[in-house]
């Protein structure tokens, strides 16, 4: 039991990327619903397209991520990956490109905000 415990709160080079990896997918998930429910966007995700505001939604945007980057933690916490060079761009990847989403979400907010006063 304390080994599985620790796992879960072991510190490791990538729990950052999967930290705000997933502080990202929420962030990208609640600036989708403001935007959606402003009536001038939609979701272009063809899964989340017709639940968005719905429990699908909250599952496929919140739970789901968690647990595969849980899953993720773990994993790496049991045995580093052999190609670590890989897996570290693979996650920058992923935190640039939800950073990206996340940039254009705050900018269609802060021009709606200025635009529609």
């Amino acid at each position: 039991m304390k080994k599985n415990i620790s796992l879960i709160i072991s510190k490791n080079q990538y729990d950052n990327y999967l930290f705000w990896i997933y502080v990202l997918n929420l962030s990208d998930y609640l600036f989708t619903l403001v935007l959606v429910s402003s009536g001038l966007f939609v979701e272009v995700n063809p899964l989340l397209s017709m639940d968005i505001q719905g429990t699908g939604g909250f599952i496929l945007k919140c739970i789901v991520p968690m647990m595969l980057l849980l899953y993720l933690h773990i994993r790496i916490s049991l045995k580093p990956p052999v190609r670590q060079k890989a897996v570290k761009m693979l996650l920058a990847f992923i935190f640039s490109y939800y950073a990206v989403i996340n940039a254009f979400h705050i900018f269609w907010l802060a021009y709606f905000m200025v635009m529609f006063r």
